[in-house]
């Protein structure tokens, strides 16, 4: 049973210390390689997150930065409970006045795999309970509950019999960018978005077609990670911000150094829609996020929509038939493979979905099925390469290149 120091001096903050970040099923190897690239050390991925070793400046870093990060957590404690009273005792003997005062706010949320603990949300109350008595038993008065704006998040993960708890350094989900002010009937969280355009491999230099855009998130994330725009650059705090041993001159420091390392290139990003009201939602969201003149939009239909280059990626989120109905989904993708074939050889299609007998329509076959989640929808994203005229020609072209 240890603890683990957060709160050491700011002329320590070379310390190092394990952070774990969250994100979603099917992202875990993009989110380590973008540790990799941020100078993350010892980095070990495990289900929906990865482990890595930091210091205090690396933890700002890496939730300024991270594309397809949805939570950086702190471990500070462990221990193995078998009942409820001793996770009440365990978690009132904690040295809970090194990180928060009574006059400071927490919120605290649970996530239990456990036969002992089958409830989240008796957890995370019982939880409450052993921190606020742990203060009403040494100072007679006890920190408040504050579930928006807390001054220290609480994440209490059980898995069996052990407990792991965590601070959350992000506050806010980091899918929250900060840049979306208009969101369609069905929009896909930023991280997801970004994690599409990662997986894509998609290179700046070759266009990108969001051909059914919504909102425009793919667009825009594309947008940001083409010219290595921070994500986090427009939310306005993270948790961290709040926490006793906050040091805004090295968050200043670090903040600076990704915002210099922006660059000023103009990719060819084409967002387009067959509506009206979501295309203005897009252009809207790419202004907050100022990637406007970075990403051409045109109300248009997919099937309209015709290849400028001999080579390129096109991402699609085409409707599912769940939370946006269509009068015959099969026939509609039968559409998508009819145009991908007939116009756009020599190009790469990522198409994200969820309805598979849909996809058995398309006519195609996926060279890559990745199992991704949007929302609480199991998706497959998959790769269809175009070739250009007969697979085996182009194969034989390559070589002889």
């Amino acid at each position: 049973m240890t603890q683990i120091d957060v709160n050491h001096d700011n002329e320590k903050e070379n310390f190092d210390f394990e952070m774990k970040a969250t994100t979603f099923h099917g992202l875990e190897d993009v989110l380590a390689n973008e540790l990799m690239k941020l100078g993350a050390r010892e980095i070990v991925p495990f289900k929906r997150g990865v482990a890595f070793v930091g210091d205090k400046g690396f933890m700002y870093k890496a939730n300024l930065c991270l594309r397809t990060a949805l939570k950086v957590l702190v471990p500070i404690y462990s221990f193995t409970a078998k009942d409820e009273h001793v996770l009440y005792a365990k978690l009132k003997e904690f040295e809970w006045e090194e990180h928060i005062s009574p006059n400071d706010t927490i919120a605290i949320n649970s996530t239990v795999n456990s036969e002992i603990f089958d409830h989240s949300l008796y957890v995370s109350q019982k939880s409450k309970d052993a921190i606020c008595d742990r203060f009403v038993d040494r100072e007679g008065v006890r920190p408040n509950v504050d579930l928006d704006n807390p001054t220290l998040r609480i994440y209490i993960h059980i898995f069996k019999d052990q407990v792991n708890v965590s601070l959350d350094s992000s506050g806010d989900s980091l899918f929250k960018r900060g840049y979306r002010v208009d969101i369609d009937t069905a929009p896909m969280k930023e991280v997801l978005a970004a994690g599409m355009v990662l997986l894509s491999g998609w290179q700046p230099h070759l266009p990108l077609i969001d051909g059914m855009c919504g909102s425009g998130t793919l667009g825009i994330e594309a947008a940001l990670y083409a010219n290595n725009i921070p994500p986090g650059c427009f939310r306005k705090e993270f948790g961290f911000m709040k926490w006793r041993n906050y040091d805004a001159a090295l968050w200043d420091k670090i903040y600076e150094s990704s915002i210099n390392r922006i660059k000023e290139d103009m990719p060819s990003i084409y967002s387009s829609d067959i509506e009206s009201i979501p295309l203005e939602m897009a252009k809207r969201n790419a202004a907050v996020a100022k990637v406007d003149d970075m990403i051409q939009y045109q109300q248009i239909s997919f099937f309209d929509t015709m290849p400028t280059k001999p080579h390129g990626t096109i991402l699609l989120n085409p409707p599912y038939d769940e939370r946006i109905k269509m009068e015959d989904t099969n026939a509609f993708y039968k559409q998508i493979g009819d145009k991908l074939k007939k116009d756009f050889g020599g190009w790469t299609c990522w198409l994200i979905t969820s309805n598979m007998e849909a996809v058995k329509h398309i006519g195609l076959h996926p060279s890559k099925k990745i199992t991704l989640f949007n929302a609480a929808l199991e998706c497959k994203l998959l790769k269809f390469e175009m070739y250009s005229g007969s697979k085996k020609a182009s194969k034989q072209g390559n070589q002889e290149g």
